[in-house]
């Protein structure tokens, strides 16, 4: 049995789980469910045989989506890379009313 028949429902389960819970934070269900199969194959990759790789894997996923969703980390591995299932919030630099954008132009009025 592939890795995908052993785990697609267990997959399936956490995904419907978090995106429930989390669904304002996350730019949409098929990308929570790429980034947990993501975070499954990271997981298998450390996994180092000891004990039950299943439980070991359902604890891996559950914490490193936890520290995706609560504390806008980024997946395992992906520091350098623009990888996230989380929406991100977008600013234009040309509204001058924005906060943002005072912070880095500074304040002043247009005559």
């Amino acid at each position: 049995m592939g890795i995908y028949e052993k785990y697609k429902e267990d997959v399936k389960q956490i995904t419907g789980k978090y995106y429930k819970k989390y669904k304002r934070k996350i730019c949409s269900y098929e990308d929570l469910y790429q980034t947990v199969w993501y975070i499954l194959l990271a997981g298998l990759k450390v996994f180092d045989g000891r004990g039950d790789e299943r439980k070991f894997l359902l604890l891996f996923i559950k914490n490193k989506l936890i520290s995706i969703l609560n504390y806008n980390r980024k997946p395992p591995y992906c520091i350098n890379y623009p990888f996230t299932p989380l929406n991100i919030e977008y600013i234009s630099a040309d509204n001058d009313k924005n906060k943002y954008f005072m912070e880095i132009h500074g304040d002043f009025s247009r005559k």
